[in-house]
């Protein structure tokens, strides 16, 4: 863990870009958030690179997942014992480090059109200013809510398949901290799991807190075994002291439309803060309200947020050292003028608040 990781509101992105080539999305990112650049998701390209299906590699080749045009677990397949003996033995050659093993639960050649550009990018052109390379993938309840059996029933809900989904996660998590560690720098690796908004929500009754953290470590556990910097990013209002009781280091959340979110649990956070913890500010909307907003009504807002929290307790110079921001949510579903109007106003807002 990077126990002395102050970012002072050091900006970068969320992950998805609506660019489908993987140079003019670097172009962007690279114009933008300079210190700590992301590689581009970019799901226009289709369904290998989408946000369910780009993690799923391992469980496509070793034949217990269909496909990623339809993700389905083929559960009532005739060979499917066989089939879950070659999954775990995958996966047991990986943990046991051996690296081919673990190359098979990185992207397929599609899936990661994005992040091998960013990782040719800064092989042939470096690491430049930059003090932070940061990675992202989706979680397991997130994914396990969008995939179903063949009876069109969520796999999170059934008890093997969902932990051969946490550990493909886990160990696709390993694997690209791995490849972004090459670079010398700090990884930071984000897990996208907006699904976990709904837990305590009447809606989703069944889930389990206990689990879901148990869960969130073993995927933590991957980053941390090559050294990286775990994080969670959710894009909707939650019970964040889900996170907090976690392993994880970093928490992303939608503070533009969710800040009373946060404001309920000053005590929690504070708490956070003081154990090492980073608070990531989407501050920046992905949605049309951003073309309303500038970086200096961005900065009053951020501002008038932060002396709320500190009224209610939290410490400002944690708060304050411990910070970084971000847009909202991802981009790639935007109107790509719109995205770009996000990084710009993101890295207007990087440039008045990060060099203060």
């Amino acid at each position: 863990m990077q126990k002395d990781f102050r970012p002072h509101f050091l900006a970068t992105g969320v992950g998805s870009l609506p660019q489908t080539k993987g140079e003019e999305a670097l172009d962007l990112i690279w114009k933008s958030v300079p210190l700590a650049p992301h590689w581009p998701q970019l799901p226009r390209l289709g369904a290998e690179s989408s946000f369910v299906g780009q993690y799923l590699n391992a469980l496509i080749e070793t034949g217990v997942i269909g496909g990623v045009e339809d993700p389905k677990f083929q559960v009532d397949a005739t060979d499917w014992v066989e089939r879950l003996t070659v999954f775990y033995t995958l996966y047991l050659e990986a943990i046991e480090g051996d690296p081919q093993a673990l190359e098979r639960f990185g992207f397929s050649v599609q899936g990661g059109e994005g992040f091998e550009a960013f990782c040719q990018d800064l092989a042939q052109n470096g690491t430049r200013d930059a003090v932070l390379l940061k990675g992202q993938l989706s979680g397991s309840l997130t994914l396990g809510m969008q995939i179903k059996d063949k009876d069109r029933r969520s796999i999170y809900y059934d008890d093997t398949l969902r932990d051969m989904l946490v550990k493909t996660v886990a160990l696709h998590a390993e694997w690209q901290t791995k490849r972004l560690s090459q670079f010398g720098l700090p990884v930071l690796m984000m897990i996208d799991d907006p699904s976990l908004y709904g837990y305590g929500a009447s809606t989703h009754i069944t889930l389990n807190r206990e689990q879901l953290i148990e869960e969130l470590n073993a995927i933590i556990e991957g980053i941390f075994r090559q050294g990286g910097i775990a994080g969670v990013h959710v894009c909707a209002g939650m019970d964040w002291t889900l996170l907090f009781d976690s392993k994880v280091q970093v928490v992303n959340f939608d503070a533009y439309d969710y800040m009373q979110s946060m404001m309920a649990l000053a005590e929690p956070l504070n708490i956070f803060l003081k154990r090492g913890g980073i608070l990531s500010w989407g501050i920046v909307p992905t949605n049309p309200a951003a073309w309303e907003e500038t970086a200096q009504s961005l900065k009053i807002r951020l501002e008038n947020n932060i002396e709320e929290l500190v009224k209610r307790g939290v410490n400002e110079s944690l708060l304050r050292q411990q910070s970084m921001i971000t847009p909202s949510c991802g981009t790639g579903t935007l109107p790509k003028e719109l995205a770009e109007h996000i990084y710009l106003i993101l890295s207007e807002l990087d440039q008045i608040l990060h060099t203060a």
